[in-house]
C-alpha cells in the first residue's frame, strides 16, 4: 500500500493491486468492527446454557397479595377478599402450572393477619363496652 495514495477512507479503492477493496459503504454507515461476525444462530447469553422460557405469574395471587397489604394497612375487613382470592389463585396455580405460589402464601397469611386484628379489635371494643357498664353500673347503685 502506498502511503501517499490513501486518504483514510476505507470505502475507496487502493492503488496497490493486489489489494481487495472491502465494499462500498452507503451513506451514513460505518465499517463494522474488526473481527469475525457471529455465527448464524448465535444467541446472547452464556454458552452452554439454556436459554429459559419463564412461565407466566397467577395474577390473581398478585392481586391477593396486594389485597393482603391493603388489608394490613388500611381497612382489615378487606382481609377476607385477600383470603378469597388467594385461595382460589392457589387452587388455578396447581391446576395451570403457572408461577405465584409466594405471592398467594404472602395474600392468605396477610389476609388471616388482617382478619385476626378485626377480631383483637372486637374484642377489644366488646371488653371495653363491659367495663363501662360494669363502672356504670357499680356507681349508679351506691349513690342511691
Amino acid at each position: 500500500m502506498n502511503p501517499g495514495s490513501s486518504t483514510g477512507n476505507p470505502s475507496e479503492p487502493t492503488s496497490d493491486p493486489g489489494a481487495v477493496a472491502p465494499p462500498p459503504l452507503d451513506a451514513g454507515q460505518y465499517p463494522g468492527p474488526a473481527g469475525e461476525a457471529p455465527q448464524p444462530g448465535w444467541t446472547p447469553g452464556y454458552p452452554g446454557y439454556p436459554y429459559v422460557v419463564r412461565r407466566p405469574t397467577n395474577g390473581m395471587a398478585i392481586a391477593a397479595m396486594v389485597t393482603g397489604i391493603v388489608a394490613l394497612f388500611s381497612c382489615q375487613l378487606v382481609g377476607a377478599v385477600a383470603v378469597y382470592l388467594a385461595k382460589k389463585a392457589r387452587t388455578e396455580i396447581q391446576a395451570s402450572g403457572e408461577e405465584g405460589s409466594g405471592f398467594a402464601t404472602a395474600g392468605l397469611v396477610l389476609g388471616w393477619v388482617s382478619l385476626g386484628m378485626v377480631a383483637l379489635g372486637l374484642l377489644f371494643f366488646l371488653a371495653y363496652l363491659g367495663f363501662i357498664g360494669v363502672l356504670f353500673a357499680t356507681t349508679s347503685s351506691t349513690s342511691g
